[in-house]
């Protein structure tokens, strides 16, 4: 009885745990060709037994401790018949359970294959064998098979290695790293703590190759191929690529004990910077460096040595298990004899096992990639593979090239890129915006053009009322390179105005009236527009000069402004030929013509407006403008859309669920969705109460839309394919493509491409980079490319936020946090569902002074909608803002204190419909509705339930103009 090893501990807990599944079985099938002697193969397994007593003990807990102790009944051999199915009977025996306490840990099978021949079948638990004891069991068993007469057996005894575990507490509290998911092409789910159903996918990697590297790189083949294999993770992006690594502990004097002898660790690399990349060179000496620092500690299991790892199938979500065979293939006498070294266990311990066998004598490395294909694919496991043997190609190849550098995609994968962004289709007809426009005033003059709160307007009379505007503008000298500022509310003088402006060819900077004054100003200055349109008292179109013009290049049709990650907006100066092409190229996907009419709900400064304005007035269709008020309200906006005869509308998913929630049901109508993601239960929704669903994506940098999905089937949510004239590709941090599967930056090129950032070369070149496809966007959103070519969303590679279909950089509005009276610090982030920006402060602040100050300088969009005091902000080891901690983040509600007071009548009624959308009670008759937490969305939810239980129906607008408990019940007393 001797006491188990902490490597065979570690296993039986797993084991123990349920975890192992049959990972830990080591099948090992001996083809066997000439006259057997049964009887002789079964005393030579009895003496190999013998030999290694291991091999017939079993394990039991005792007092908490695990004990080796002697089986009752030794493993011999069974011989059978010949099995109907050889294969399934090789399987069948491989996944066979084993009893750890009764035993046997090893089996030996004999069966007959065909005239001759014979399969020998040997199955161990891990527990008592690995990889190396396949060689010594075999050998051993030749001899004995061999031997003319019976030799006594001498057992070996199981050989102990020192563990210097001392020096490994103190070796990985330096240098473990805990890996996170790998981003591996194709990739589903996450990593399971234990084993699953598996395959295996077959690999050549050429030896020549990989030894000529090996020997120019000075180092050994399994640290060339664990070099390469930890660069692909790189290439992928993983963040923190770590693989865990089969080292043997045999020491000297165990070189023919059969035996655990084996310990999983982990390898890293820190992730390369694009800015200053390794070599190959560089790298392989740096893997060959990591790994001689491990070996003296390769005895002692991880979990021995770092404190709270949970028992795992594997240590890493991916691994590699390198062995080169060192002995000469085993001889029975008078047979011919074939080994599958490298039989199956049928089970998938993590994401992705590389199984590599070395025999110096061979021209190929075998390996055989283990994976679980209900989360990976055996096709996507194959490419990476071939990205391997690619990448491996390139080591040998270009030793001093930066491992960026060395391509990895294959000429089939370089044939696809080109496919997928074969979009190309020429745009007959006018070029601008206004003479697409013009052509259907020409077409349709009596046609019914935009329906407003204020009246409705034919083609004739917006043309008519547009030549007027391009007169005055004229008049005062504007024209091509002039940009003119449009600050108009949402009533049937909008479309004119910005239509009269493209005819000067000038181009339009849209303000939102709705924005504070202190904002709209801040636009002005940093654009300069020549002039601008507003609305007098009456509502009349008026023309006000402005402080100062710039001058721009012909060709500009639009400026529209987002948020600035330094806490400055950047206006974002869109051409003609980009509106002009995404007027041809959405058609394509949503069919739409004459008798269409629009829901138009986005303000002109968001650039949703585009389309929603012009895509129904160039294809003859009707444009629908909703007020600011039916925009904010699911039930009005459902109203105006029966109303109206509605069979296209373009909403956010935050819009659309307020459609829904308000009993949005009209399989007439075409639903289109954008600006942010699309959650998968809202997708079913749409789906089922619509004609048509299509999910749109893009950045104003590339004039709104850039790829498409028709989500009208049954299939996942994604962002689709580019439109026409549009290329989308996924790179990595060096803008390099990435294989399809693996997420990457999308990187947007083609005809919608926008000029820059106006007035902000610095930040223009940053963005809008120059590359072999030509000149591409970097969008900073992270997505991956399906099989089919579509683009799946996976967030943000940068802070920035989308609430409410608005793109928000967090620095914009901390700027404007900190410089707020009594704030020390400040952090933003986007509530968990998306629909609302909630703000952490540090300090002392007055929380209605706060909030008066930010809706002074910002849009209502940017003024957060909850605000939380903490004692300080998380940070990460280097200093900076831990954004992922927000998240979650506990502390104070920072909102006026209100005295108890009682509620009486409809004061009351109000009162308790505020606590169930605020979710608390503490509100005082006289608090703001928004320095409580409420948003846009709390307000139309306040407002139906208003309607709903007690008939009171109130614009939306008395909700902003007197947000209080108080002036609601006054408001509806008049």
């Amino acid at each position: 009885m001797s006491t188990a090893t902490p490597a065979q501990h570690g296993m039986w807990l797993t084991e123990r745990l349920g975890l192992a599944a049959t990972a830990y079985h080591m099948p090992l099938p001996v083809w066997l060709d000439g006259p057997l002697d049964p009887a002789r193969l079964a005393d030579a397994c009895t003496a190999a037994v013998a030999r290694h007593p291991v091999l017939s003990c079993t394990f039991t807990e005792l007092d908490g401790e695990l004990l080796l102790t002697p089986a009752a009944d030794a493993p011999s051999l069974v011989v059978g018949g010949t099995p109907d199915d050889l294969a399934a009977f090789v399987r069948e025996r491989t996944v066979a359970p084993f009893d750890l306490v009764s035993g046997p840990l090893i089996r030996f099978d004999l069966v007959p294959a065909g005239p001759d021949r014979h399969l020998l079948l040997i199955v161990a638990h891990h527990l008592v064998f690995d990889g190396e004891s396949k060689e010594i069991l075999l050998a051993d068993l030749g001899a004995a098979y061999s031997a003319t007469e019976r030799a006594a057996v001498s057992p070996v005894e199981a050989a102990v290695s020192p563990e210097p575990l001392a020096q490994a507490v103190e070796h990985w509290a330096r240098v473990y790293r805990a890996p996170g998911e790998p981003s591996l092409p194709g990739l589903r789910g996450t990593t399971a703590a234990g084993s699953r159903p598996g395959v295996v996918v077959p690999l050549d990697l050429d030896a020549a190759t990989v030894r000529a590297a090996a020997a120019e790189l000075g180092a050994t083949a399994f640290e060339v191929v664990l070099a390469g294999l930890l660069t692909l993770l790189d290439r992928y992006g993983d963040p923190v690529p770590v693989i865990g690594v089969d080292l043997g502990t045999r020491a000297a004097d165990a070189h023919d004990r059969v035996g655990l002898y084996v310990n999983e660790l982990p390898v890293g690399i820190p992730a390369a910077d694009p800015a200053d990349p390794l070599t190959v060179r560089e790298r392989v000496a740096a893997v060959r460096q990591g790994l001689r620092a491990t070996y003296p500690l390769r005895a002692v299991p991880l979990s021995r040595a770092v404190s709270g790892l949970a028992p795992r199938a594997a240590l890493t979500p991916v691994s590699i298990s390198y062995r080169r065979r060192v002995r000469p293939t085993p001889v029975f006498a008078g047979l011919v004899v074939r080994v599958e070294w490298t039989a199956y266990h049928h089970a998938a311990r993590n994401a992705l096992h590389v199984q590599v066998l070395d025999d110096p004598g061979a021209a190929e490395l075998p390996v055989l990639l283990h994976v679980d294909p209900s989360r990976l694919d055996p096709a996507d496991a194959a490419r990476i593979g071939g990205h391997l043997r690619t990448l491996l190609d390139g080591f040998a190849g270009r030793p001093d090239a930066p491992v960026h550098d060395l391509d990895i995609l294959d000429a089939s994968e370089h044939d696809l890129l080109t496919l997928w962004n074969d979009t190309s289709r020429a745009v007959a007809g006018p070029q601008t915006l206004h003479e697409l426009v013009d052509a259907r005033i020409a077409a349709r003059p009596d046609a019914i053009a935009v329906v407003a709160a204020d009246s409705a307007m034919t083609y004739a009379q917006l043309d008519a009322e547009a030549t007027a505007i391009t007169a005055q503008l004229r008049e005062r000298g504007t024209g091509p390179g002039d940009l003119v500022a449009v600050c108009l509310p949402r009533t049937s003088r909008l479309l004119p105005a910005l239509l009269g402006v493209l005819r000067t060819g000038a181009a339009y900077l849209p303000l939102d009236p709705e924005h504070p004054a202190a904002r709209r100003e801040g636009l002005l200055a940093d654009a300069r527009p020549a002039l601008m349109l507003t609305a007098d008292a009456d509502g009349a179109t008026v023309l006000v000069e402005t402080a100062a013009s710039a001058r721009h290049e012909p060709g500009l049709c639009y400026v529209i402004y987002t948020s600035g990650s330094t806490g400055q907006p950047k206006g974002v100066a869109v051409e003609h030929r980009g509106v002009v092409n995404l007027l041809h190229a959405l058609p394509e996907v949503v069919p739409t013509g004459p008798g269409d009419v629009w829901l138009a709900v986005a303000s002109a400064a968001f650039d949703m407006s585009v389309p929603e304005l012009w895509l129904p007035l160039v294809t003859g269709g009707t444009v629908v403008l909703a007020t600011a008020d039916q925009a904010r309200d699911g039930e009005l906006l459902l109203k105006l859309l029966r109303l109206t005869g509605v069979t296209h509308a373009h909403l956010t998913p935050s819009t659309w669920r307020r459609l829904l929630d308000a009993g949005f049901a009209e399989p007439g109508v075409v639903a289109v969705c954008g600006a942010e993601a699309l959650p998968a239960p809202l997708a079913a929704e749409l789906r089922s109460r619509t004609r048509r669903l299509v999910n749109l994506y893009g950045p104003t940098e590339t004039t709104v839309w850039s790829t498409a999905a028709d989500l009208t089937g049954d299939g996942q949510v994604t962002i689709g394919r580019p439109l026409a004239n549009t290329t989308a590709y996924v790179l990595d941090a060096a803008l390099r493509p990435v294989p399809h599967g693996v997420v990457g930056e999308l990187c947007l090129g083609g005809s919608g491409v926008a000029r820059g950032y106006l007035g902000r070369p610095e930040l223009t070149a940053q963005r809008f980079v120059d590359t072999a496809w030509g000149r591409l966007y970097r969008t900073g959103d992270r997505v991956r490319r399906l099989p089919d070519g579509a683009l799946e969303f996976h967030g943000r590679a940068d802070d920035q936020l989308k609430v409410r279909g608005h793109r928000i950089e967090p620095g914009e509005v901390e700027a404007h946090l900190r410089a707020a009276e009594s704030v020390v610090d400040a952090a933003v982030t986007a509530s968990p569902d998306g629909d609302a920006l909630v703000a952490y402060v540090v300090g002392a602040p007055d929380p209605v002074r706060l909030r008066e100050k930010l809706a002074a300088g910002l849009p209502g969009y940017l003024v957060p909608s909850v605000f939380t005091l903490v004692e300080q902000l998380p940070r990460n080891a280097n200093g900076k803002l831990d954004r992922a901690a927000l998240v979650g983040l506990t502390g104070a509600p920072l909102v006026p204190q209100a005295p108890e007071r009682p509620y009486t009548g409809l004061a009351l009624q109000v009162y308790e419909i505020w606590r169930e959308v605020l979710g608390h009670g503490e509100i005082g008759p006289d608090d703001d509705l928004f320095d409580l937490g409420g948003h846009s969305l709390t307000v139309t939810k306040i407002a139906a339930r208003l309607r709903r239980r007690l008939g009171v129906d109130l614009p939306l607008h008395v909700f902003f103009d007197t947000p209080t408990i108080n002036g609601i019940v006054a408001a509806a007393d008049r």
